[in-house]
């Protein structure tokens, strides 16, 4: 196997990882793909795990979203005078 097939295997088992466990972070600081291009037979898997990134990246857009507008919600709900008592009628 070659050195530049084995190091896109890596990359693509890396990537494939933190997808399967969403809260697992890759360290993209210190990522440097593979010198080379990917290896034909590797595209099939590399364009599927894309895929799997754009959708995954478009749940956490419409989840981002979905925070802001309850975050919004909550930033219009009106805070009482700390000088007034404040009561819960529990009773019905």
């Amino acid at each position: 196997m070659s050195d530049n097939l084995t190091a896109w295997l890596a990359v693509l088992d890396q990537f494939e990882r933190a997808l399967d466990a969403a809260d697992d972070t890759l360290d993209a600081e210190g990522f440097e793909p593979p010198a080379g291009p990917i290896p034909a037979e590797l595209r099939a898997r590399a364009e599927a795990v894309l895929a799997r990134q754009q959708l995954m990246i478009g749940g956490l857009t419409a989840s981002r979203a979905h925070v802001a507008r309850e975050i919004a919600a909550l930033r219009r709900v009106p805070t009482g005078r700390a000088d007034v008592p404040a009561y819960l009628d529990i009773q019905g």
